[in-house]
This record gives C-alpha cells, sequence and structure tokens, in this order.
C-alpha cells in the first residue's frame, strides 16, 4: 500500500469520511482543522494539526511539503475553508496538486452569481438572482430567498423572506460590505406534496464523470444539511441529471468531488438548479459506502478510474440529523428507516467520533 502523504483540510462529517477513506486505502493523512470540536478530530486515523488562521495554516502547510519534498494532494472538505484558501491561501494551489481544481474555476464557482452564469448558458433551470448590494425592490417580489453567495461567517445560511418589513430588519443586521457575497432569489413555490430535493453527487476527473449517486434527501435539517438520503432508481430524470451536470464540468476541466442540490416539481416535470459544491458535500461518506474503488480515485484524481459500484438502492443517514431533522418537523414517519441505511460519522471501526459529537 502507498504510504504517500495526501493532506485533509477540515475534519467536519465529510471531512472525517475522506480521512478513513485515505487511511485504510494506506495513505498518510495529515488532517488540518480549526478547532478540537470538529467530530474528525477525535477519529483514530491520521496525524491531526490544528491551525488559527490563514497565516497560520500556510506556515504549517509550507513547513510540511519543505520536509516531504514533493507536492503532495490536497483535499479541501469545508466550504468555509476552502472560501478562506481562495481568499487568503490561493498559494496552497502552487503549492499543493489541491482537488478539486483548478483554481480558476474553482473561484469562479466559489460565487453563486457566476455559477449561475454558467448554469444558465448551459440550460439549468435558475431562478431569478441578484446580490444583495444590487437588489432591486422593484424588479422582485416576496417572498424571496436569501443565501449567501459567497461562504463568509454569517449569521445564516439560507432563509425565506416573506415581506417587506422582515426584508428590511433583516437588511439592519448585514454590514454593508457583507452585501455582495449575499444572494437575493426569487423563491421557488413548489407545494409540499410535489417536492423533491435532490443531491447528485459526483467524482470528476479532468471534466470527466467518474460516477455519480443521484438521490431524494428526504429529511434536512431546518438550516438545510441532509439528515437521511435514499438513493433515486435509474430512470429519465437521474440520466437527464447525469447528463447536464456532466456537460456542465466538461467544459471547464474540472476534476474532483461535486454536489448539484435541484429541486423537482414532480406535478409540473421542472427541475430546477439550486447550486454546485465544488468539494466534498455533507453525505460525503455515502460514496464512500456506494463505491467500492473511491480510494484508487482519490489518490490518482487526474487519471481516476471509474467508479465500481459497491451497493446498489442506497439509503444513508446521519443518525443525530435525522434526530434532530424529525424532533423539528415534528415527523416521525417510516421509522424502520434506521434499520436498512448506512451510517455517516457512526462506523464500528472508529466510534470515538460518533460519541463525541454528543459531548
Amino acid at each position: 500500500m502507498s504510504q504517500e502523504t495526501v493532506i485533509v483540510i477540515g475534519l467536519t462529517p465529510q471531512g472525517l469520511s475522506m480521512l478513513r477513506t485515505l487511511a485504510r486505502g494506506g495513505s498518510r493523512v495529515v488532517a488540518f482543522c480549526m478547532s478540537r470540536k470538529n467530530v474528525g478530530y477525535h477519529s483514530r486515523y491520521g496525524e491531526k494539526v490544528l491551525f488559527s488562521d490563514a497565516v497560520d495554516l500556510r506556515q504549517k502547510i509550507e513547513a510540511l511539503v519543505a520536509h516531504l519534498g514533493y507536492r503532495p494532494l490536497c483535499y479541501i472538505t469545508s466550504g468555509e475553508l476552502l472560501a478562506l484558501v481562495l481568499r487568503e491561501y490561493p498559494a496552497l494551489y502552487e503549492l499543493c496538486r489541491v482537488v478539486s481544481g483548478p483554481y480558476d474555476i474553482i473561484n469562479r464557482l466559489a460565487h453563486k452569481d457566476q455559477m449561475y452564469e454558467i448554469a444558465v448558458s448551459k440550460g439549468f433551470h435558475v431562478a431569478s438572482y441578484t446580490t444583495l448590494d444590487k437588489f432591486n425592490s422593484a424588479v422582485f417580489s416576496f417572498p424571496l430567498f436569501l443565501k449567501r453567495n459567497y461562504e463568509i461567517p454569517l449569521f445564516f445560511k439560507a432563509l425565506r423572506v416573506d415581506d417587506a418589513v422582515s426584508f428590511a430588519a433583516l437588511r439592519e443586521k448585514i454590514r454593508p460590505e457583507q452585501e455582495k457575497d449575499i444572494l437575493v432569489q426569487s423563491f421557488i413555490d413548489i407545494p409540499k406534496n410535489n417536492l423533491v430535493e435532490i443531491s447528485a453527487q459526483f467524482f470528476f476527473s479532468q471534466g470527466e464523470a467518474k460516477g455519480s449517486l443521484i438521490g431524494i434527501q428526504k429529511r434536512k435539517l431546518k438550516k438545510g444539511i441532509t439528515a437521511f438520503l435514499e438513493q433515486l432508481p435509474s430512470n429519465e430524470l437521474t440520466e437527464h441529471i447525469n447528463n447536464i451536470c456532466s456537460v456542465f464540468m466538461k467544459d471547464l476541466c474540472y476534476t474532483g468531488f461535486a454536489e448539484f442540490e435541484f429541486m423537482y416539481d414532480k406535478s409540473a416535470s421542472d427541475l430546477f438548479f439550486n447550486e454546485v459544491n465544488t468539494r466534498t458535500c455533507g453525505e460525503q461518506s455515502s460514496m464512500s459506502h456506494k463505491f467500492s474503488n473511491l480510494y484508487e480515485a482519490v489518490t490518482h484524481p487526474f487519471d481516476a478510474p471509474k467508479l465500481i459500484v459497491r451497493k446498489e438502492n442506497l439509503h444513508w443517514m446521519n443518525i443525530q440529523r435525522d434526530v434532530r431533522a424529525r424532533l423539528e418537523k415534528r415527523d416521525f414517519s417510516h421509522p424502520f428507516d434506521l434499520f436498512h441505511s448506512c451510517f455517516d460519522i457512526l462506523d464500528r471501526r472508529d466510534l470515538k467520533p460518533f460519541f463525541m459529537q454528543f459531548i
């Protein structure tokens, strides 16, 4: 087994999943995070390094790379840490073979307004949008949806705003310099019984899709994080999603993990594009349950093999999130989902992270 060092930046649940995949495959993993409270910090796998800011991260990675004597692979597994690197440490892309990449594409897609420009040019159905600093109340009508245009620290991730009074009150809490990094978008009003929220996870190698996992986000926390995912069977819809996502990334020569999020209206057969995350996403561990050769792909990302399916008709659950989502929405249906799911965080070979998340 290879002992080449791989750097992982971020130890939230998706970082933990990457840490496990790489370490179990035989790589030496050095994982950087900003807090001991990150669930992956408590894994038995890998070497953990804490950092305080971009300057500290740079010093520690430069020291590591100087010691190694080669450009290691580097996976950034957090949206906020990816934004930190793009904003304050772009030289990382020269120092390491950073996945996802290339840098200029990641920098464009990290801004949702630029992402939507590409999506519209590829024929995706996107709700009307603008950044908050350019917002014109005469053009948009309520309700509206506000979310981060760029991953900055903010007191919300995504919010529905129903009227002008609420909008004005919310805007007062936002600093003027933050407005360019907040997106205002027309609200897609799909009746609850017709709404299907879809996550389409891919691994791309130089623009070519090597494997995908398309599922329904059946339960989510109010702030939008998936708790329970049910894979969609192969059909006309999944084939369409595979095709449009492949076209999206092909011209960009994109390499790495990506998650495309959609809202689907069953009654009208309308597919609305929400966003694409150019990194490992919150359901990352479902990919390791789905594919048997994920390690070979992530250690050879620029010449990756086709991913081999390990498990058909996958159901995936983050137990803590699922309990919280059920309590938030008072939804206690389908109690037996627990017994036919694969799990995020919970792993009998690495139990400490599961228990530490509650402590």
